[in-house]
């Protein structure tokens, strides 16, 4: 290989690599608006930021990838805790969930709650990417019956009970917290599909002193199967 073609392969690699590192910043600038959810900021999402600073939130919690390992990641709370629950945890945590790790009873104003609940509703929606990825429990709950996989085939129940983290409250044969009802025998207790739909979509609706979030997000089909699972729970 002479020294002329080594010049040309270096000088040609280097044009090819650099129009190559051009482009790709390029394709990330133009893609970053829409994954970074920014068409959708407002002067409140903006004040919840603010507000999730003046409290140090990030000692405690991780939010896109910052902050402390104590609490739970908030990154995506917003789509398995509706705002209304939101709202009332931060106010009075734990009066909502009294866990071992208990967060502190914050002095925030009305006007404080509302900014960081937007906030968070506003984080949840940047694609990341699916990260951080949900912990894994449904190998701790039982199948659903045969009997339900009748009724409903190929029932996602036991999943979707995970991927909603009704396990960090109820326990299902052991496996799960203790915060709300324990949960290995809710079908002898409530057999009604549409009374566990109707429990499921809006908790504070059938018992007023609730501190279960509310999972009127969850698709229709989603309620079907999660509380077709729960009938099978005998």
């Amino acid at each position: 290989m002479t020294q002329a073609s080594i010049r040309n392969i270096f000088i040609g690699g280097t044009v090819f690599f650099s129009l190559l590192f051009l482009y790709l910043s390029y394709d990330s600038l133009r893609q970053m608006p829409l994954r970074t959810n920014e068409a959708t900021l407002t002067p409140q999402v903006v004040a919840g930021k603010h507000a999730w600073q003046k409290y140090n939130c990030n000692d405690c919690h991780t939010i896109l990838g910052i902050g402390g390992y104590y609490a739970p990641d908030i990154t995506k709370v917003a789509t398995y805790r509706d705002a209304d629950w939101l709202g009332r945890f931060l106010k009075d945590p734990e009066g909502v969930w009294a866990a071992k790790r208990r967060m502190p009873k914050l002095p925030m104003s009305d006007a404080e709650v509302g900014d960081l609940v937007a906030f968070m509703g506003w984080v949840s929606k940047i694609d990341t990417n699916d990260w951080p990825r949900k912990p894994m429990l449904a190998a701790g709950a039982p199948a659903v019956s045969s009997q339900a996989q009748g009724r409903v085939p190929g029932s996602e129940g036991p999943m979707l009970f995970a991927r909603n983290g009704c396990q960090g409250c109820h326990k299902i044969n052991g496996v799960g917290g203790a915060i709300g009802p324990d949960l290995t025998h809710v079908g002898s207790r409530l057999p009604d599909k549409q009374a566990q739909i109707s429990h499921l979509r809006d908790p504070r609706s059938i018992h007023p002193q609730s501190s279960m979030p509310a999972f009127g997000k969850m698709s229709e089909h989603d309620l079907e199967e999660l509380a077709e699972y729960l009938v099978s729970l005998k």
